[in-house]
């Protein structure tokens, strides 16, 4: 497999710990060329940082059906959520961070160009066609110096196949236990004699879903009063809340099934030996539907179910009601969300000696989800009443030119100018049947955000020695936003923000030295930024019961990372790397607040400090093994919107990550074993959710997954996985998926 990590160390003291199924398929082989640690093409051995590639072999030992199965064994990337294929989740229940960086501030691209929501910064895991993925470069650190905005916890690089073969792939896989449903993929490329070729193919996906969301009465208080607890019920589950308050779970919101389609094709023209024009389309779009929720209590006398709304009851010796509320408020289907993307480029060469690379893309997405009316009579039902329809369209713009050419014997340039421009048009829209988005009324609200960056970067490649190269780079970013927001339900009244724009210069320097052809020593230091979303600019809602206000004076967040890394091979088949990183953030955007109303402001610093460990070995020419561990320090320095967060971790952000792979091939039988522990995940700021293994905590937890396969023939492969081998029950917010089994066959021409 070629997935290569240059971020660890002492491999002896990893097999015993939990992380990794992708391992390179040459353990010794360093020449892999990598593009996005420089924008250029470098060898492994001579890119600036800790480059974890995952390719299509690597891939296809997985079982793969979103970019997070794809990435779940990085070193120091932690997924949950929307960002697994397993999960119903979308850009909204998503989370994500890479060395303790969280994904608003971490750039994901597919083929160079960025993919974050226009709205909220997030990704749509989705995207991504999984059949079309070539590799997937992870370079964690500072790169806002090549990549501008976003680029503070590093860049996750998504790069397509091309043409260069021909290839017909058609796949089914039917999954059964809390994997329920079926995809099916077909897949050509090819590349004719006169230079043209083509790329595409089409997938779909759907999924039964399974329970994962409950209702929860929480800290209820002791009946003091018998008269007004006079309906006693069994059925209660006794729990308690991520924070160790006394809770009772009553029911839950029911499956939510779902169904995904990706489609893709490109075109690719060879002008010559050395220069080649491509354009392309590409299409996403991921629908969630709802069933019936489950109440779980009875009456103790009767045995009925208890009915919605409640009266006042008696769950042992506590006093709780239920309404419509309780089941509604947190259900937010029908949800719709799609993505289309359009490029176009030329990659090649002018004159002798100039490479010039330039692409142009732009990308329109959809995202809306509907809410029940739970707080004005008469309040919504499960089925019917009044509610609203959040529909969040956003487009970006993304334009890119650059050229690398050397200057004289030792040095290489690249050089280039950047544009990405995005707006957000979000309209908040009454509904008189809030399970129906097609019941508009009114438009209650909404706001549009527009914001331009416009950059110009640059960085030399200097090879001091045969053994030493040192990259010094830099990029001018010029951001400019304005936008608007309108109520037409009390208080009326629209807000007009002014035109207000910022720059920011990043720098870094980057030294690799081969000590030898057995050890490579790597040392780094950048300034990074990310400036704030629309969402952070013009939008206030309510969030999980708070209200979040908007503020069009936000600042860029700042982050600025060195480490030092050395990687060693030990043998022909044995390797194992080190790196230690230390990143300061300052001008942070808190993502949270425990108060009722808050507003968001630049008002908080942080530091990260961590050591990423890995290696890998060829256990016998049939068996290869890797393994890697993450420890990462996180703290909140400062804090002047959440005091309470002083001292305490980041959110979305685990002090462990560790895990251990195997890949076996022997004859036509192929096999991977893999596990990955993560420690504990706080997602309040002041860390007051100690608790695991309850409703909406996000657990330590250890998951094995398992696939076997057999080639029937050159043409035929069939496979059986089984994911959460040892069905272990826990939570990431959501409940995660029990044991269960995907059987799969491919056909290959």
């Amino acid at each position: 497999m070629s997935k290569y990590t240059v971020s660890s160390a002492a491999l002896g003291a990893l097999l015993g710990i939990s992380t990794n199924t992708a391992f390179a398929a040459d353990v010794a082989t360093m020449d892999e060329v990598v593009v996005t640690a420089t924008r250029t093409s470098a060898t492994l051995s001579d890119a600036p940082a800790a480059v974890t590639v995952v390719n299509a072999k690597d891939i296809e030992e997985k079982n793969a059906s979103r970019l997070g199965d794809v990435l779940d064994q990085v070193p120091g990337l932690y997924l949950r959520g929307g960002t697994l294929g397993q999960s119903q989740g979308t850009i909204g229940t998503s989370g994500m961070s890479l060395r303790g960086v969280d994904q608003t501030k971490t750039l994901v691209l597919l083929d160079g160009q960025p993919i974050q929501d226009a709205s909220s910064g997030k990704v749509n895991w989705r995207i991504p066609f999984v059949e079309d993925i070539s590799r997937v470069e992870v370079v964690p650190g500072s790169f806002s110096a090549l990549y501008g905005s976003n680029a503070i916890g590093g860049v996750v690089n998504i790069i397509t196949k091309q043409p260069d073969k021909r290839e017909f792939t058609a796949k089914v896989k039917k999954g059964w236990g809390d994997a329920s449903g079926e995809d099916a993929s077909v897949y050509f490329r090819d590349k004719m004699e006169n230079g043209l070729g083509f790329a595409g193919g089409i997938g779909i996906q759907n999924r039964d879903s399974y329970v994962n969301d409950f209702v929860v009465v929480k800290n209820p208080p002791v009946c003091t009063v018998p008269a007004n607890c006079v309906t006693s019920v069994t059925g209660a589950l006794a729990t308690t809340t991520r924070e160790g308050l006394p809770a009772y779970v009553v029911g839950d919101l029911g499956a939510v099934p779902w169904n995904s389609t990706n489609a893709t094709a490109k075109l690719f023209y060879d002008l010559n030996a050395r220069s080649k024009v491509f354009a392309g389309v590409s299409h996403q779009e991921t629908r969630q539907d709802y069933t019936q929720f489950n109440m779980y209590l009875r009456n103790s006398g009767t045995g009925a179910v208890v009915p919605v709304p409640s009266g006042t009851l008696n769950i042992n010796g506590r006093q709780a009601s239920l309404t419509n509320s309780s089941f509604t408020l947190f259900s937010f289907q029908p949800l719709q969300e799609s993505t289309a993307r359009y490029f176009v480029g030329y990659d090649g060469v002018i004159g002798n000696n100039y490479l010039l690379k330039a692409d142009l893309a732009r990308i329109e997405r959809t995202y809306s989800y509907t809410a029940a009316n739970t707080t004005a009579a008469p309040i919504a039902t499960w089925n019917s009443g009044t509610g609203t329809l959040y529909d969040t369209p956003n487009n970006g713009l993304d334009g890119s030119a650059q050229v690398t050419f050397p200057i004289g014997a030792r040095h290489v340039l690249v050089t280039g100018l950047a544009l990405h421009k995005d707006s957000v048009n979000q309209q908040i829209y009454a509904l008189s049947n809030w399970r129906n988005p097609d019941s508009k009324t009114a438009v209650n609200s909404g706001y549009h955000g527009r914001s331009t960056t416009v950059s110009v970067f640059a960085q030399d490649e200097f090879s001091a020695t045969g053994a030493l190269k040192i990259y010094l780079g830099g990029r001018w970013d010029d951001w400019e936003a304005s936008g608007d927001k309108y109520s037409n339900i009390a208080p009326a009244g629209a807000t007009i923000y002014s035109k207000r724009s910022v720059s920011a210069f990043s720098p870094k320097a980057s030294a690799v030295y081969n000590l030898s052809e057995a050890a490579t020593l790597r040392a780094s230091f950048g300034r990074s930024f990310r400036s704030p979303t629309n969402q952070d600019l013009y939008v206030t809602a309510r969030i999980q019961g708070k209200t979040v206000v908007n503020n069009p004076d936000l600042q860029p967040e700042r982050g600025t990372t060195w480490e030092m890394s050395g990687e060693f091979r030990l043998s022909e088949n044995a390797k194992t790397n080190i790196t230690y990183y230390d990143t300061r953030l300052s001008n942070l955007i808190p993502p949270r607040s425990t108060a009722a109303t808050w507003v968001r402001y630049n008002a908080a610093k942080a530091k990260v400090r961590g050591v990423e460990l890995g290696g890998a070995i060829k256990l016998a020419s049939w068996l290869e093994m890797d393994a890697n561990y993450s420890y990462n320090d996180s703290e909140i320095l400062e804090s002047a919107a959440e005091p309470a967060s002083v001292g305490k971790r980041l959110t979305d952000s685990p002090k462990n990550i560790a895990g251990i792979g195997f890949a076996a091939q022997y004859g036509a039988w192929s096999g991977t074993l893999n596990a990955r522990y993560i420690s504990h995940v706080f997602l309040d700021p002041a860390n007051a959710d100690t608790v695991d293994g309850v409703p909406t905590s996000c657990d330590a937890q250890t998951t094995v997954n398992a696939k076997l396969g057999y080639a029937f023939s050159k043409n035929i492969k069939g496979h059986v996985a089984v994911n959460n081998l040892l069905d272990e029950r826990s939570y990431s917010y959501f409940l995660n998926p029990k044991r269960n089994l995907v059987a799969g066959l491919d056909f290959t021409l």
